[in-house]
């Protein structure tokens, strides 16, 4: 046996010699040898590989080695492998070394790369010398490992980029970019949390409305709005690349990861920019419209500590091209309670004859005995007050910056009704319109037919009726909206202001704070133009709590006719005394008092009055009264001096209806909503 073994390793011996030998004589004999040739060099390899493992693996040999124990082929080599690769970790080192070896003898008996080639590749199919694929294969291992990295498919990278929309940063996070990821990501939250505990401090509507009331903090936030835009998309656009970088997508993958970061791109884009835009037009808006902030911003509470209610002058003024210079076509004042919300709405009549203005004031010294510039009362009214403020300014002292003719119509408004005026507001007619198609029309169940047009010219020829208002349950849009609060044809002034009551009532529960945002860049534009106001941009935040309030609280109407005084020749300590308690019932939520008296001693003078207010030419303005409001004889309206029906007040069901005329009557002159002869229903 032993010398069957030497004869055995002789005869290896002596066919790697040749091999050698052969390989030093002629270099490119290995390229030209065939398959047959290659057995003998991988047996050779398998069997210098297996001895090498031997003879450093004594602890599990023994010292009386036989020689049947060394592989005689192939199959007894693998197996021997593969029973060390199984142990230790160290084992499997040992033999990786051993075996890098034997790979290079093999290689120079091989003569060429080729062999070398094949050898690797049985070597990695094997799974024999994975660490050596690592050392050989470098460049293809790094390759495998980044592909196998998290988020490098195409659902995991859109995502992330997602992600990073919705908060900055977080994409990031994931590229080499980390830093500045951690430092956006950072701010975004810490922007999130004063923003949070800035509306937990002050409450969402009086933190709102302080931003809203300031044009330096709305420029402010006019450009931070897109500068935040731009750092936003640049961060979700780095984001997307970085988590892209080092893998491959399939065409149509590229296309949509396009689509995706343009998308989102416009979803960051487009309410930041809009929202820029909206804070600037607020701020040219806030520093146009009102007047200067007189001092530190305050709550309602803080504002109005210690008036239980402020009193708002309200008026429509008519501007229009027929009209001389400016007339206030509706007067109204609002007492407000600044503790609940509720509120009075007095109607202050046309055509309430001498008012009073305050005491001790400049026009009070000029009309001790009230406004008698011609001593007719058909005609000294409170609404001609104003053109003769325009044209007597000498006489009306300090108007505080005001028109001459709107500081005599407040002084005397607040004479008359015995009210302090705190504020004033004034609305042309156009911007009405505009107020009403802002909020998208008001729903109201029309009463009777409302005339459009109708009335005298300035050459007393009648004006035609161009028009109407159907009756009916609608949505008025501007135009018929203005028409159906200011028409007085076959009407009288007490319809008129129950109808203005009850389109302003209507109005302010129907505001939709969606649609007036909608809207707001053409209704800002339309407020600077046709709004003017006294209330400073330091308590627009206090307002805007107010208006809150009275969105939730009651609102009482308040007429002022021939039940309270006479208008044609009023009582002023009646009447004084009379809103005094209107306005106190309306804080309170109670019931509208009863007036204190009902008139009828003066119900048949007044007749005659009004009979001759509406013939005559108005000696203040030039031109007949009411010649473009569309009215006509008033006298015929209230005829009936002993009808119950209270003027001017709404019935049960809150319409308004003329003196005179019922529910179901026909309104004269009304063809109908199809032109036919239409009934009132």
């Amino acid at each position: 046996m032993l010398r069957a073994a030497a004869a055995s390793g002789a005869s290896a011996a002596g066919v790697a010699a040749a091999a050698s030998s052969n390989t030093q004589d002629d270099p490119g004999a290995g390229s030209r040898r065939g398959p047959a040739h290659d057995a003998p060099r991988t047996f050779a390899r398998d069997e210098s590989a297996a001895s090498a493992r031997d003879s450093r693996d004594d602890d599990r040999a023994d010292s009386d080695v036989d020689t049947d124990s060394a592989p005689t082929t192939r199959r007894d080599a693998r197996e021997r492998h593969a029973a060390e690769s199984r142990g230790r970790g160290r084992k499997r080192a040992s033999g990786a070394r051993s075996a890098r070896g034997a790979a290079a003898a093999a290689a120079v008996g091989a003569g060429g790369t080729a062999a070398a080639a094949r050898s690797s590749s049985e070597r990695s199919s094997n799974g024999d010398f994975a660490h050596g694929e690592r050392s050989t294969g470098r460049g293809h291992g790094r390759s495998r490992r980044h592909s196998s990295r998290l988020g490098e498919s195409f659902p995991s990278l859109v995502g992330w980029t997602s992600l990073s929309t919705l908060l900055p940063g977080v994409g990031l996070l994931r590229t080499r970019f980390r830093p500045v990821g951690l430092i956006v990501f950072g701010l975004f939250v810490l922007t999130l949390l004063v923003g949070l505990v800035y509306l937990l401090v002050k409450g969402p509507v009086r933190a709102v409305a302080t931003v809203v009331a300031s044009p330096s903090l709305l420029n402010f936030l006019a450009i931070a709005a897109v500068l935040v835009a731009v750092i936003w998309i640049l961060v979700m656009v780095v984001s997307h690349l970085g988590l892209r970088r080092g893998h491959r997508y399939r065409p149509w993958q590229n296309k949509m990861a396009g689509v995706l970061v343009v998308s989102l791109a416009l979803i960051i884009g487009i309410p930041l920019g809009v929202g820029s835009v909206f804070a600037r037009v607020q701020s040219d808006t806030v520093a146009s419209l009102f007047g200067d902030s007189t001092g530190k911003s305050h709550s309602a509470e803080e504002l109005w500590a210690d008036k239980p209610y402020i009193n708002v002058f309200l008026m429509g003024r008519d501007n229009g091209d027929d009209r001389e210079g400016t007339r206030p076509d509706t007067m109204l004042v609002a007492s407000i309670d600044t503790k609940t919300g509720n509120a009075a709405l007095i109607s202050v009549p046309r055509n309430l004859a001498f008012p009073v203005f305050p005491e001790g004031s400049e026009l009070d010294k000029a009309w001790p005995d009230g406004f008698r510039p011609s001593g007719d009362s058909s005609q000294d009214l409170i609404n001609a007050v104003w053109q003769w403020g325009e044209q007597n300014p000498d006489q009306i002292g300090n108007t505080h910056g005001l028109e001459p003719g709107m500081w005599a119509t407040m002084q005397a408004v607040e004479g008359s009704l015995g009210l302090k005026l705190d504020y004033w507001s004034s609305v042309d007619m156009a911007g009405f319109e505009d107020v009403v198609d802002a909020i998208g029309g008001v729903k109201i169940d029309v009463e009777r037919p409302i005339p459009m047009g109708g009335g005298k010219s300035m050459s007393g020829v009648k004006n035609e009726i161009y028009g109407w208002v159907d009756p009916g349950p609608q949505t008025l849009k501007g135009k018929d909206a203005l028409w159906y609060v200011r028409s007085r044809e076959g009407s009288d002034n007490y319809d008129r202001m129950c109808r203005q009551q009850r389109m302003l009532k209507t109005t302010l529960e129907q505001i939709d704070p969606q649609e007036i945002a909608t809207a707001y860049p053409k209704l800002a534009n339309s407020a600077t133009r046709n709004i003017a106001t006294s209330i400073p941009q330091n308590e627009i935040p206090a307002f805007i709590e107010l208006a809150m309030m009275m969105q939730k609280g009651d609102v009482t109407t308040v007429q002022i006719n021939n039940d309270v005084t006479p208008t044609y020749d009023p009582d002023y300590d009646v009447l004084h005394k009379w809103i005094l308690d209107e306005v106190k019932g309306a804080s309170d939520g109670e019931e509208t008092p009863k007036p204190t008296n009902d008139g009828s001693k003066s119900q048949e003078s007044e007749e005659s009055t009004d009979s001759a207010e509406d013939s005559t030419e108005d000696t203040a303005t030039g031109e007949p009264a009411d010649s473009a409001d569309g009215s006509t004889d008033e006298a015929g309206a209230e005829a009936d001096a002993t009808e119950a029906a209270t003027p001017g007040e709404p019935n049960a069901e809150g319409k308004c209806y003329p003196k005179g005329f019922k529910p179901g009557d026909d309104f004269p002159g009304y063809p109908g909503p199809n032109g036919g002869t239409g009934e009132q229903g």
